[in-house]
């Protein structure tokens, strides 16, 4: 069963907040990646006919329901140490941040709860969130360094505005460029990024 409409909604704010222009805004993704695990989880042990409320976040994911195992390493670690991490920034550290590939970790690694939690989510995500997310893997410590170069120079290459579309005098052209102004055509031109990813020969989603 795919996932309720409001968590596939809050995964892609994440994927927005990750590619914005914003301040600091891997942070802000950061600590959203981990709202959002949370409320997966509590979604998966309220529709298992279980009160939530009263679980703190290693209760609720070795819950049986959610059924990870902290014990052995996995997913289930990982995102515990996210976890650990996101509150040693809000409570201990409030100026620490994170960095975008660590950030694109924990983005991957709250996809994987939310299809480990709804199976088949992953299938029925709209075509530019699965494009969203195939990029966001090429950032994170699953992607191929070499690749990485690769798709980083092709989206600044590529021509976004098209043969029959040039600026008008008074405008300034803003390419997407390494990183900075992705986010001006992910995932709003995900077709040709995805075109771009097929070059490179980054996997498939």
């Amino acid at each position: 069963m795919s996932a309720p409409r409001h968590i596939v909604d809050s995964l892609e704010s994440v994927l927005s907040l990750y590619f914005s222009n914003c301040l600091h805004k891997e942070r802000a993704a950061f600590l959203l990646c981990d709202e959002l695990i949370e409320v997966t989880c509590r979604e998966k042990v309220k529709q298992s006919g279980a009160n939530p409320r009263q679980l703190d976040f290693p209760s609720l994911m070795t819950h049986q329901s959610v059924g990870f195992d902290l014990s052995i390493p996995g997913l289930g670690i990982a995102v515990n140490e996210c976890h650990r991490a996101r509150n040693d920034m809000q409570h201990n550290n409030p100026a620490a941040t994170v960095d975008p590939r660590y950030c694109a970790d924990a983005i991957i690694d709250a996809s994987e709860v939310i299809e480990h939690c709804f199976p088949g989510t992953k299938a029925a995500l709209p075509d530019r969130l699965k494009v969203t997310i195939r990029v966001v893997r090429l950032l994170s410590r699953q992607g191929d360094q070499r690749q990485q170069t690769e798709f980083g120079n092709a989206m600044q290459a590529h021509q976004w505005r098209g043969d029959r579309e040039r600026a008008k005098r008074e405008e300034v052209i803003v390419t997407p460029g390494p990183r900075a102004n992705w986010g001006l055509v992910i995932p709003s031109e995900f077709a040709r990024v995805e075109g771009l990813l097929d070059r490179v020969g980054v996997p498939p989603f």
